[in-house]
């Protein structure tokens, strides 16, 4: 049976995680505002993400997580994380629609504020459900 990861290999994992996040996150928003001069904002935002998370995915799994990334593991745990993001796709439509359309903020503004709420909540789901004991 596997150990607990430390406190600090667990902080270590969550900074490599937000790096990943910050990097895939620039992606993502790149993707977003581009699309979004020709489709809804909200079709741009699914479609960034849908590129984004398979991006994050391959390289969380094995600079963050620690894991090679193999056919097998790809089989096994993209189904689960793409279910993962795809309530942090949830919560994130959500918000940008709550601060575009509601509050009328920008929407780089509100994508900025929604990235660091649904990278708490994935990250910690992700640690939670896949990676238990190896957020090292």
């Amino acid at each position: 049976m596997k150990r607990a990861a430390s406190p600090s290999a667990r902080l270590k994992s969550f900074v490599r995680y937000a790096m990943v996040g910050t990097l895939v996150f620039g992606v993502d928003l790149v993707i977003t505002l581009a699309l979004s001069r020709f489709v809804h904002y909200l079709i741009a935002n699914t479609l960034a993400f849908v590129v984004a998370n398979a991006l994050q995915f391959a390289v969380a799994h094995v600079w963050v997580f620690r894991r090679a990334l193999t056919l097998r593991d790809f089989i096994r745990l993209y189904p689960a994380t793409l279910s993962i993001s795809l309530l942090g796709l949830a919560c994130s439509n959500l918000l940008v629609f709550v601060g575009v359309d509601l509050l009328h903020q920008s929407l780089v503004a509100t994508k900025v504020v929604t990235a660091v709420v649904v990278l708490f909540v994935n990250y910690s789901l992700r640690v939670m459900l896949l990676y238990r004991s190896d957020s090292a």
